[in-house]
């Protein structure tokens, strides 16, 4: 089973060569259980984010969603986050009343919504959160759209 930064690190491997074509974006699609792909069909992905124009995705899929080249890549209904419970929980940043984690990964950053009724993965290429900096504001970005997703019960990620 691959890790979460694995994982990323595969799905920034895609998107960095998608980045080139100025086609669709080759995505890994998830495969989320009924109960969180219900929660995922019901979000509404913004148009933009960070200024860039949401694009196409190959394949299409109502899990995922990609912005800008390099693509800004969110994925709903991801695998949760390897222990979670025993001590990556300490790393969680909660963000516009959103609880996230970040991948123990280097450029880009991965960041996994957590406390959700699905688990959101947003990847971040260094152009638009350079080593060093916090990306917060782009993370805010999404609230709007997945501050509706249904929290677990406390102390649940």
């Amino acid at each position: 089973m691959r890790t979460g930064a694995a994982a990323g690190a595969a799905l920034a491997a895609v998107l960095a060569a998608a980045a080139c074509s100025g086609g669709p974006v080759r995505i890994t699609a998830p495969s989320p259980d009924p109960a969180a792909a219900q929660a995922c069909r019901e979000l509404e992905f913004p148009a933009k984010v960070n200024g860039l124009e949401r694009r196409e995705t190959d394949p299409e899929t109502p899990y995922a969603a990609v912005w800008g080249s390099p693509a800004i890549a969110l994925r709903c209904g991801v695998p949760r986050p390897s222990d979670p419970d025993t001590g990556l929980i300490e790393r969680v940043v909660t963000i516009d009343g959103l609880d996230w984690l970040p991948e123990d990964s280097e450029q880009p950053r991965v960041w996994t919504l957590v406390g959700r009724a699905a688990y959101v993965e947003v990847t971040i290429p260094p152009k638009y959160a350079p080593p060093g900096t916090p990306p917060g504001e782009l993370l805010t970005e999404f609230t709007p759209a997945l501050s509706g997703l249904a929290k677990k019960p406390e102390g649940e990620y």
